[in-house]
């Protein structure tokens, strides 16, 4: 199956999946040393990243900066959880999603994307599956095995404040077999959705332009629905406080009607890591995994700027700090005192990578004693003349604000 970061989606790949992976960023961060040159291909080249159809947006988020927000990451703090755990064992007590349109065979086709095809195949990381499908030709000449052709979308999300963020999915079209039934309702027989865009394209071999209105689908019209399938599931539920929604790397998109206050743009998050940090959904992106946590910059021209956070096997700090210049190849550097967050004790220290074509991977480690380990913060960003040309004190004090608020359990 083909497989890509969230924030490069390509809405018209069929049986494309993808999710977040701090994992995966922490192979290019910690061990392949080139972290930039890999994510500029996971770089988003609009709001709603690349569709590979024939339109793409035009515009791209501003990006907000953490700097003008200091007193609100010191003062504000995510709200409790709620105690009881839903059913994909999240902290948040969210609904399942239920379609609530008029479009025939679509509520017995978004209950199988959200219980067969996402819980069953994705697993329980989401709070929240949220299908949206467009349907380009049925074939109902026999009810027994109904034939109903389209692309079939859905996205996972997990609920910060109250924004969903969107942390894996899929993109399929296919071909959904139905059954009428004696009281006239619907079942799924089966779904024949390729992993490959070549099968895909077979499967409709033998209709009449009915891949070619999916392939003319717009970015503008995918989001439209995206968003929609989102405001139904929110007016559906109205008593969940959920004002916008976000893709990895981008910056939250309203829900129309919705205001998402200022204090809500502030989410905390309490690792299993041993730490906590308040960070602006506007200006980054986080991605958890059993590794490592990523933060990622949002950004509308890319400079491959990051922080990663894990934790060290090692139970000194600079013996962290070696074990992570080894693992990249760099030379050795100077390790420095250093205070982090809420007065915390570190050592640091920061080196270059030059490369043949003028860049410069540029990095900074922190490590942090904590228990019988050391908690690793490494920030990077990718120095480019003329497009990035971020010093060493300039990505130190792009993460500052967002550092000051790092806590220890």
């Amino acid at each position: 199956m083909n497989r890509h970061f969230i924030w490069k989606k390509d809405n018209s790949t069929q049986g494309t999946a993808f999710a977040v992976t701090a994992v995966l960023a922490a192979v290019m961060l910690m061990t392949t040393g080139c972290g930039a040159e890999t994510s500029t291909e996971a770089q988003p080249e609009s709001p709603a990243a690349e569709t590979g159809s024939s339109e793409t947006s035009e515009t791209a988020g501003q990006t907000t900066t953490a700097d003008t927000g200091e007193s609100s990451l010191d003062s504000y703090e995510s709200p409790d959880a709620a105690d009881a755990l839903n059913d994909y064992g999240n902290p948040y007590n969210l609904p399942k999603y239920v379609y609530t349109g008029d479009e025939p065979y679509l509520d017995v086709i978004s209950e199988y994307m959200v219980t067969t095809y996402a819980e069953e195949g994705f697993g329980t990381e989401a709070d929240v599956y949220i299908p949206y499908s467009f349907i380009s030709g049925t074939d109902e000449s026999n009810p027994e095995d109904i034939l109903v052709y389209g692309e079939y979308d859905i996205d996972g999300y997990e609920l910060k404040n109250t924004t969903l963020v969107s942390i894996n999915g899929a993109r399929n079209r296919g071909v959904f077999h139905l059954k009428k039934e004696s009281d006239g309702a619907y079942t799924v027989v089966s779904a024949d959705l390729p992993p490959t865009e070549m099968e895909s394209v077979e499967l409709f071999s033998d209709t009449d332009g009915l891949y070619e209105k999916l392939s003319a689908l717009t970015e503008e019209e995918i989001e439209a629905k995206r968003t929609d399938a989102i405001a139904g599931y929110i007016k559906a539920n109205s008593a969940l406080n959920i004002t916008q929604w976000q893709d990895y790397g981008w910056e939250p998109e309203a829900i129309p009607g919705t205001a998402t206050s200022e204090e809500a743009q502030f989410y905390t998050l309490s690792s299993d890591k041993g730490y906590s940090i308040t960070y602006d959904l506007r200006a980054y992106s986080m991605s958890e995994s059993s590794d490592s946590d990523m933060l990622g910059k949002v950004e509308e021209d890319y400079t491959g700027t990051f922080m990663l956070i894990r934790k060290s096997a090692k139970n000194d700090a600079d013996e962290a700090i070696n074990e992570v210049l080894a693992e990249m190849g760099a030379a050795a550097s100077e390790i420095t005192d250093a205070a982090i967050g809420n007065g915390l004790v570190a050592r640091r220290t920061a080196w270059d990578e030059n490369l043949d074509d003028g860049r410069i991977f540029r990095y900074i480690c922190y490590a942090v004693p904590s228990d019988n380990s050391v908690l690793l913060v490494m920030l990077e960003t990718t120095y480019e003349p003329g497009v990035n040309e971020m010093s060493l004190d300039d990505l130190d004090a792009s993460f500052k604000p967002t550092l000051d608020t790092l806590r220890l359990d």
